[in-house]
Order: C-alpha cells, then structure tokens, then sequence
C-alpha cells in the first residue's frame, strides 16, 4: 500500500492540448503538445491511437503526470487514464466548470 505522503509527491496537472499528430510508421502512438501553466509546454507520447484521433484531441483538457519514471518512450511525462475494458478512457474536467480552470492547476 501507497502512503499519502507517496500521493503527494505526485506531480498531476491538468493540460491543455496545443497541437497533436499522429506518429508515422506507429499503429498506437499519439504525441501531444499540452500547455501545463506558466508559459510551459511538454510533449506526451501515448498510446491511445486506437481510440482517439489526434484531431479530437487539441483544446482538450486532459491530466498528465510530470514526475513519473518514463521507460523507452520519449515523453515528458504521462496520459492519464481509465482502463475501461482494456479501452483507455481520458480524465477530463466537467465542461461547466470550464471557465474556473486552467492549464497547470493542480491534482486536489
């Protein structure tokens, strides 16, 4: 078991998508330009092709993790989501409380 001290180490933000394209020669991957607050941007790599099309995504809100260990993908950090029967489902803020958010808020 996780201690909450473990949880609050984590680094969830919520992100705006910027731009998003699919990866050539990939039947997965995604890359995702996201807006993370304070004039900063990261690049998220996720598997999520299947799915979602990269068209759908932009100015979409979604929530990454900064500062989660990374394996061989090249992105600067990582795609939350549901396993809903093995079909990824994103977490995104409720679109009436769309005015009262923005990009780089914290996990609460």
């Amino acid at each position: 078991m996780s201690s909450f001290e473990d949880f609050k180490n984590l680094d969830i933000r919520l992100a705006k998508v910027l731009e998003c394209k699919s990866i050539p020669n990939s039947k997965s991957l995604i890359e995702l330009k996201t807006d993370i607050g304070d004039n900063q941007t990261r690049t998220i790599v996720a598997a999520i092709k299947e799915w979602y099309s990269a068209e759908d995504l932009v100015d979409e809100y979604v929530l990454i993790a900064l500062n989660l260990p990374l394996n061989s993908l090249k992105s600067e950090g990582f795609l939350l989501a549901i396993d809903a029967e093995h079909s990824p489902v994103l977490l995104k803020p409720d679109k009436k409380y769309l005015e009262k958010i923005k990009p780089g808020m914290k996990l609460a």
